[in-house]
């Protein structure tokens, strides 16, 4: 069983109608490079129950663990344990930059080997097979190159709105190659409109039609504005179209040999669902569901869907 001792304890937030669900453990994780990254552990043990297998959980870009303290109570209610961590540079994970509300990041491979790194310190040594893993957007492309990355670790895995491809990606490399001549790496990304900490209205956003479950992340950032991030940096962009890159070479897809479900937003505004049916058509190891009438979160949706969402991951999983 994990020694938590080992570990600095990390602080967690919540509503008083939204709590952490029970026995879960907050500590920061030094990863290979020392940087502290904030995990979330809900091991079935600590409720002396006897686990199916462990989800590996991870968010979106500019997300935070107690965002999905809804989604992790439900996989703890279908009896697996839970971990997730808040990527470097994001949540209440050590920064990066010198300004703690810059999306910054020089290459999506440290967020590989931080995956490798949990899979080798906290994973495979105390939790329960088969592990899952499951990524939002962001998440959803750092899982997909972590089931190329270890081929043989993840038995099952679940994409929710995968970031495999933007619906304007010609305008966002120009912006980018421009950019790298004029702008220093650290500075905000030409086109990606910094927030300043300044909240999106609900009818103005593109992630969720629910309106309580979008006010209940806003709850959460007013307890503490670190958890959320103002920008994007040029960095982050150059990191985002070189994954792309790596993603659509000849044959990576089909070198993917877990069994994968995809939940794809077909009026998708943040991400394309068109380019993700178009690069993951060709594995048959994958089965994408489509949903209309939603935005990019599906976690965050309002019942309706969510109901159609727990379907197919309970269908999915039900060999285990």
């Amino acid at each position: 069983m994990l020694d938590y001792r080992k570990y600095k304890k990390a602080d967690y937030f919540e509503l008083t109608d939204f709590k952490n669900p029970q026995n879960g453990r907050f500590f920061y994780l030094p990863s290979f490079d020392g940087l502290k990254l904030r995990v979330g552990l809900w091991d079935q043990k600590s409720r002396n129950a006897k686990a199916r297998g462990t989800i590996l959980l991870q968010q979106g870009h500019n997300e935070f663990i107690e965002k999905y303290f809804e989604v992790i109570q439900e996989f703890i209610d279908r009896d697996f344990n839970v971990i997730c961590f808040d990527w470097r540079g994001q949540g209440l994970s050590q920064r990066l930059n010198q300004d703690k509300h810059k999306s910054f990041v020089k290459s999506f491979d440290f967020h590989d080997h931080d995956i490798k790194f949990l899979l080798e310190k906290i994973i495979n040594p105390y939790l329960e097979k088969p592990l899952i893993g499951v990524g939002h957007s962001m998440g959803g492309c750092l899982m997909l190159s972590a089931l190329n990355n270890h081929k043989n670790e993840f038995d099952y895995a679940i994409l929710s709105a995968p970031m495999l491809g933007f619906k304007y990606e010609f305008l966002l490399k120009i912006l980018a190659k421009t950019s790298s001549f004029i702008l220093k790496d650290d500075d905000y990304f030409v086109g990606s409109k910094p927030n300043m900490g300044i909240e999106t209205k609900f009818i103005e956003n593109e992630l969720t039609t629910d309106p309580e479950r979008y006010e209940r992340t806003l709850k959460l950032v007013r307890i503490n504005p670190d958890l959320r991030l103002w920008g994007t940096t040029n960095a982050f962009v150059k990191s985002v179209i070189d994954r792309f890159k790596l993603i659509r070479k000849p044959g990576w897809i089909k070198d993917i040999n877990t069994n994968l479900l995809v939940l794809n937003s077909l009026e998708d505004k943040v991400v394309d669902s068109r380019k993700t049916i178009q690069l993951l058509k060709e594995n048959k190891n994958i089965k994408i569901k489509n949903f209309k009438n939603v935005k990019h979160e599906i976690f965050m949706e309002k019942d309706v869907a969510r109901n159609k969402l727990w379907n197919h991951i309970d269908n999915f999983l039900c060999s285990i």
